[in-house]
């Protein structure tokens, strides 16, 4: 008689040899490490800069995550899917147009950044710089593009690596002279060698076609056929980026803390969930169009479930990990780990529904549109939200959007589907 451990050991082992788990798995790595470094950096920093100058640099770091979705110009969002469904030669050709298109944005973005960042947050001029310089350097680079032509590892090795590395030189130089100008210029210098290897790599890769740029479309033209997915993830960022800001202008300086610091979890908690988005971007068209929807309702059920766990590992963890890393300095109350739970599970469905479906199946302009009102949404709720009820009106503001963006999101990809 054969054990029941056969069949299921037999179906473990398929679940765990399936391309999408395998590939999830080798572009996790770059996101452990680098979650890992930053959640390590939250303790180092707050002990030695002060809780209120580390919230400080904070909102610095996400004004210029913000220029770095500028610069970006939506090929975050739509390149990995457009990269997996072209002919190896065309390749390096598409991104080699791009870059072009992201460096002549990337001046006039950190000049003008740079001055916005400083009078902001009332900070050195040239520290603004430099943390902007972190950002954005990467956003000029080829990250998208090793995700949709399958590359994990130089993934790690150009994207991940240097800002692992920058922020870890980062905090030994905080350690020995605690000051952001010392952490900002660590970040920054290995943020461009990244930039730099990342290019050099992609030009030596012969079997992605010639190093050359399109010419066949202007540049003015190309930004336009980019629109809907600079829109989707411009409108997406002022939610990441604007709502830290709005909460700084509001409350007491003394609650700002509590708020960056559960902005940040849940920052972190999302990272878990890009491997995971990275890998089905690239899964979900590649095999061509009469396997788009049953890869698509995969996509889905992974998202949901990735939501669901999500959602009960950040409401339980988030009160005991926030005095953990604050060195007891700030805790966080379950009504906002419960608003953090919600949020995730809502961001974690709507992104891999948005980013890996929509633009697959052609609903990038939904995706557009719903990024659009999902943030006027979010910076009228946060805002009202911390008016009425301070930090913890603003998170409930945030997940109350995600979750809504996460219904419309599937709505129009099972719509879509069921007319492919």
């Amino acid at each position: 008689m054969s054990s029941p451990l056969g069949p299921r050991r037999g179906r473990a082992r398929k679940a765990i040899g399936h391309e999408l788990v395998r590939r999830s798995l080798l572009f996790s790595l770059s996101i452990v490490l680098s979650t890992l470094v930053g959640v390590v950096s939250i303790p180092v920093l707050i002990g030695q800069l002060g809780d209120t100058t580390w919230a400080r640099l904070a909102v610095l770091q996400s004004i210029s995550q913000f220029l770095a979705v500028i610069v970006g110009f939506g090929w975050g969002a739509t390149g990995p899917s457009t990269v997996a469904s072209l002919p190896d030669r065309d390749r390096k050709e598409f991104f080699v147009t791009s870059l072009l298109a992201r460096v002549i944005i990337l001046l006039p973005v950190l000049v003008a950044g740079t001055l916005i960042a400083a009078a902001i947050v009332h900070i050195d001029p040239l520290v603004a710089a430099l943390a902007a310089l972190t950002s954005v350097a990467p956003a000029a680079g080829a990250a998208w593009y090793f995700i949709g032509t399958n590359r994990p590892v130089a993934l790690f090795l150009f994207d991940a690596l240097p800002a692992i590395l920058g922020q870890a030189a980062a905090l030994v130089g905080v350690l020995v002279a605690p000051s952001l100008l010392v952490y900002v210029a660590s970040t920054a210098s290995f943020a461009v060698l990244g930039l730099l290897a990342s290019c050099v790599f992609v030009a030596t890769r012969s079997a992605d076609g010639p190093w050359r740029i399109d010419r066949s479309q202007a540049l003015r033209g190309l930004l336009q056929d980019q629109m809907p997915g600079f829109t989707a993830t411009f409108t997406t960022s002022l939610i990441t980026t604007l709502p830290v800001v709005i909460v700084k202008l509001i409350v007491p300086a003394s609650a700002l803390p509590l708020f960056v610091l559960a902005d940040r979890l849940s920052r972190y908690a999302g990272l878990v969930l890009a491997p995971i988005l990275q890998a089905i971007q690239s899964w979900v068209p590649e095999a061509g169009r009469e396997h788009i929807r049953s890869r698509a309702r995969i996509a889905m059920l992974v998202a949901c479930g990735i939501g669901f766990i999500g959602a009960v590992g950040m409401i339980t963890c988030a009160p005991w990990v926030a005095p953990l890393l604050s060195q007891g300095a700030i805790a966080i109350p379950p009504l906002i780990s419960v608003a953090m739970g919600l949020g995730f599970a809502g961001e974690a469905i709507s992104q891999i529904t948005g980013l890996a479906v929509l633009v697959t199946i052609g609903r990038s302009r939904a995706l557009a549109l719903s990024a659009g009102v999902a943030t006027v949404a979010a910076l009228l709720g946060v805002l009202v939200g911390t008016l009425l009820l301070d930090v913890p009106g603003a998170l409930i503001a945030l997940a109350l959007t995600s979750i809504g963006l996460a219904i419309y999101r599937s709505r129009v990809a099972l719509l879509g589907l069921a007319a492919t």
